[in-house]
C-alpha cells in the first residue's frame, strides 16, 4: 500500500468528486467495476469546500494497494480510522472536519480514494492534514510503512538509481492535451534514455561523484539548473528542459551506497521491516503525529471570531471600559502521546466477505450525524469520545440555534464577569476552564449553523453539482 497525494486542490471539488463517482475513467473508458462510496459524505465536502474563500480548498489522494493485497472492508475501515487519527490528530470527524472516501477496483487492485476540504469547522480556519516540506514525505512514508507492516504487506522500496517522475508526469501528463504536455512527451523518451544511461554508468563504477554525473549529462545537452534536490537538463535539439530527480541527482549522493541499494532492492530483507527498523518507523510516526496534534489543538483552542470584539474604540487617552473579559492564554488540552491504531493482518477465509457485514464491524460511526442539523434518518455519534455534537449543542438552551448560541454567549459573559471579580485563584482557574469549554461549544454551534445554511442553499439550488 502506498499513499499518493494529488497535486490539485485549487480547482473544483465537484469535478474531483464526480470523477471518483463516475463509471468512466480519465480516458472516458467505462470502468469494469462500478466505484462505490465507502466513508464520509461527498455532499458535505462539497458544501464545506464551496464556503472556502482561500485558493487551496481541498486535498485529495489515493491509498493504492498492489494486485495481491486484498484488504477486507473491515480492514479498510480501520485504515481510514488510522489515517484520520494520524493526519488529523486532535480533531474529530464531523465536528472539526468532513471527508469523503470511495473505492475503485476497475484496474484489478483496490484504490481507496479520499477528498478532504481544508477547513476546520468550528473556526473556519485552514486545516492541512499534510505539513509542508520534507515533513510531509516523512509523515506519509512512515504511515505507509507502519500500515504495510501491520498487514504483512511488502514495504514500498523505490529504486534509488532511477529518475523519479514528477506529479506533472504521473497525474497530469496522461490526461493533458496542452502544448506544454505535447512538448514534454517529445522529450520523455530522452529522459528515460538519460536515466537508463546514468544507471548503467553508476553500476559499472564510472560515476562516483556529482561532478562526474554532470560531466556525463552534458553529453546529452545543456545543464540549465543545478539544485540540491535535482538537475535540469535541456537535450540537444530541444526547446524545453526536464528535471531529473531522485537520490542519484541530489547533492551529497553516496553513489556506492546507491549502487548496493539498487542491486538489493528486490531482496526479501528489504520487503519486511525488522524490529529495529519498525521501531524507527513507529518513533517517526509518533513524533510527527504529536506535532500535528499540538498544531491542531492550538488551532481550535483560539477564541472563535474576533478576539477583541468587546473592546471600546474611543480616544486613545481614555481608558477603555472594563468588559470583564479577564486575561490569560487559552491553550489546547488532551494527551500528546500517540498510540498507533492496530490494523490486524488478513485472516484467510473460505467464503466471500460481504461489504455490508464488514461495514458493521467498523469502530467509527457515520460522521454525517454530527454536522447534520435536520431531523432526518441520520443519527448517531461523531466518534468514540465525549465531544459534543453540533446537533446536541444547537438543540439545548432554546427553540432555535440562534437562541441557543445567544444563551451560551450570555453564560460566557457571566463567567467572564465572575472570573474578573473572583479573588480565589483556584476558583478563578476552574471558572476559566468552564469559559474555555463553553467558548468551544459556541464555535461548534456557529459552525454547525453555517453548515446548515450552506446545505439549505445547496439543496435549493437548481444546479446540482454532484451527478447522481
Amino acid at each position: 500500500m502506498i499513499n499518493v497525494i494529488n497535486d490539485n486542490g485549487t480547482g473544483s471539488i465537484a469535478d474531483a468528486i464526480n470523477y471518483l463517482k463516475s463509471d468512466f475513467d480519465h480516458k472516458n473508458v467505462k470502468r469494469s467495476v462500478k466505484p462505490r462510496d465507502f466513508a464520509g459524505s461527498a455532499e458535505e465536502c462539497l458544501v464545506v469546500a464551496d464556503s472556502i474563500e482561500r485558493k487551496h480548498k481541498y486535498v485529495s489522494g489515493t491509498l493504492s494497494f498492489r494486485d495481491g493485497e486484498k484488504p477486507t472492508d473491515a480492514q479498510l475501515q480501520k485504515i481510514v480510522d488510522a489515517f484520520r487519527k494520524t493526519f488529523m490528530a486532535g480533531l474529530e470527524p464531523g465536528v472539526n472536519y468532513v471527508d469523503y472516501w470511495n473505492i475503485h477496483e476497475d484496474k484489478g487492485n483496490i484504490e481507496l480514494n479520499y477528498v478532504i476540504p481544508l477547513a476546520e469547522l468550528t473556526t473556519s480556519r485552514q486545516m492541512n492534514p499534510f505539513p509542508p516540506g520534507k515533513a510531509k514525505e516523512d509523515f506519509k512514508d512512515a504511515f505507509d510503512a507502519y500500515i504495510n507492516h501491520q498487514l504483512g504487506y511488502d514495504q514500498v522500496v523505490p529504486d534509488p538509481i532511477k529518475a523519479s517522475e514528477s506529479k506533472f508526469e504521473r497525474k497530469i501528463l496522461p490526461k493533458s492535451n496542452s502544448k506544454s504536455a505535447d512538448e514534454f512527451r517529445k522529450n520523455k523518451p530522452t529522459k528515460d534514455e538519460v536515466s537508463d544511461y546514468v544507471a548503467h554508468q553508476i553500476i559499472n563504477g564510472k560515476i562516483s561523484s556529482r561532478q562526474e554525473l554532470c560531466d556525463c549529462l552534458e553529453n546529452f545537452g545543456e545543464i540549465t539548473r543545478v539544485n540540491n534536490k535535482f538537475i535540469s537538463l535541456k537535450p540537444h535539439g530541444s526547446e524545453k528542459a526536464f528535471r531529473l530527480k531522485g537520490p542519484v541527482y541530489e547533492y551529497g549522493a553516496d553513489f556506492k551506497k546507491i549502487k548496493i541499494d539498487h542491486q538489493t532492492k528486490n531482496a526479501d530483507f528489504k520487503k519486511q521491516l525488522n524490529d529495529s527498523d519498525f521501531e524507527k518507523v513507529r518513533a517517526t510516526l509518533e513524533r510527527l503525529t504529536k506535532s500535528r496534534r499540538e498544531f491542531n489543538k492550538k488551532l481550535i483552542s483560539k477564541p472563535f471570531g474576533r478576539k477583541n470584539k468587546d473592546r471600546v474604540y474611543g480616544d486613545k487617552r481614555e481608558k477603555p471600559a472594563d468588559d470583564g473579559g479577564g486575561t490569560g492564554s487559552i491553550g489546547g488540552s488532551g494527551s500528546t502521546s500517540m498510540t498507533p491504531v492496530l490494523v490486524e493482518k488478513e485472516v484467510p477465509v473460505t467464503k466471500t466477505v460481504q461489504a455490508t457485514s464488514d461495514t458493521q464491524q467498523i469502530e467509527i460511526k457515520p460522521i454525517t450525524a454530527s454536522i447534520s442539523t435536520s431531523s432526518g434518518s441520520k443519527s448517531g455519534s461523531a466518534g468514540s469520545n465525549n465531544a459534543p455534537t453540533s446537533s446536541d449543542i444547537i438543540s439545548s438552551g432554546g427553540s432555535s440555534s440562534d437562541s441557543s448560541i445567544g444563551g451560551m454567549q450570555s453564560q460566557l459573559n457571566d463567567l467572564r464577569t465572575q472570573i474578573s471579580n473572583c479573588k480565589n485563584p483556584a476558583k478563578a482557574q476552574a471558572l476559566k476552564s468552564q469559559a474555555d469549554s463553553l467558548e468551544q461549544k459556541i464555535g461548534v454551534a456557529v459552525a454547525a449553523e453555517r453548515i446548515k445554511k450552506l446545505k439549505e442553499s445547496f439543496k435549493s439550488s437548481t444546479h446540482n453539482k454532484l451527478k447522481k
